[in-house]
This record gives C-alpha cells, structure tokens and sequence, in this order.
C-alpha cells in the first residue's frame, strides 16, 4: 500500500481495483460516473413556461477505464475475453474498488465511513456488480512512450 500524505486536500488516494478478484495492475485512470436524467414539468398559459417541478430520473452508472498496454497482459485478459472482441463478453463481471486513506483524516462526503463489514479500518469499498463492456479502444501516437488501452463498463448495480 502507497504511504498516504497527512493533510486535509483530497490530493491522494491509495486504490486497490480487481476485476473478478483478480487485481488489476498498471491503471492510468479509473473514472466511474453517475447521470440522471430530469423531466421539468412546467405551467401553461404563462409567460416563459416557469418551471413547476423537476422530476428526477433513474440514475445510470458507466466506468471508464484507462489501462497501459503491457506485452505480457492486455486489459481485455483481465476480463477473460481471449479474441480482444467485445461481443465475445458471455458473462458479467464484478468491479471492486478499495479506496485506502489516512486513519486520522475524516472523510465521509467522498468515500463513506472508514472501516467496513470485515473490520478493514481506512478502507472504503465500492462494488459494482454485473459489468458489461459498452466500448474499447486503443490509443497508439507516434513519440507517445507508452500505448493506452481505453474500456467502458456498465454495471447493473452499485453497493
């Protein structure tokens, strides 16, 4: 585990990613993101159609994940998916997100309470279950030192 900085900005934390509890290593970026759509119900017969209520949506969930491309794995391995096709995924897989921080630090806003159900102090968890790949790609620039795979996930459901 990173030794984590003593200070009160967010500008560090030590995560732990594992796909199918295997961990995956060598992540540039871990981005996941949460949308809801909104209806606005507005009057008639007013000047402008002032807005009388906004009723929120169902709230979807996407992960994008930026892998550097290494020989020996690439980031379609990690899924189990052997011909690097995305219509070749036959099951869902289960994302696991261990974010670990500094003891005395509180930080409830973003990452929950410390500690969790099996007793880890300092570790919060975030599980997303049954992730389907919506895309994948690849970025290889001429003079870039390292190529980058990129995949988007959607999971059924966030715990």
């Amino acid at each position: 585990m990173a030794r984590l900085p003593k200070t009160d900005s967010e500008v560090w934390y030590s995560y732990e990613i594992t796909i199918d509890g295997v961990q995956v290593g060598t992540l540039r970026s871990f981005n996941p993101t949460q949308t809801r759509t909104v209806d606005i119900i507005r009057e008639i017969a007013t000047n402008g159609g002032q807005i009388k209520e906004i009723v929120p949506g169902v709230t979807d969930y996407t992960i994008r994940l930026e892998k550097v491309r290494l020989y020996n794995k690439a980031l379609f391995d990690h899924f189990g998916i052997v011909t690097k096709d995305i219509q070749n995924q036959v099951r869902a897989l289960d994302i696991k997100e261990a974010i670990h921080f500094p003891l005395d630090v509180p930080n409830d806003s973003i990452t929950g309470p410390p500690g969790s159900a099996d007793g880890n102090a300092g570790v919060a968890y975030l599980n997303y279950e049954d992730c389907w790949i919506t895309d994948w790609g690849k970025t290889i620039a001429t003079g870039a030192i390292t190529n980058v795979e990129t995949m988007t996930v959607r999971p059924t459901r966030v715990s």
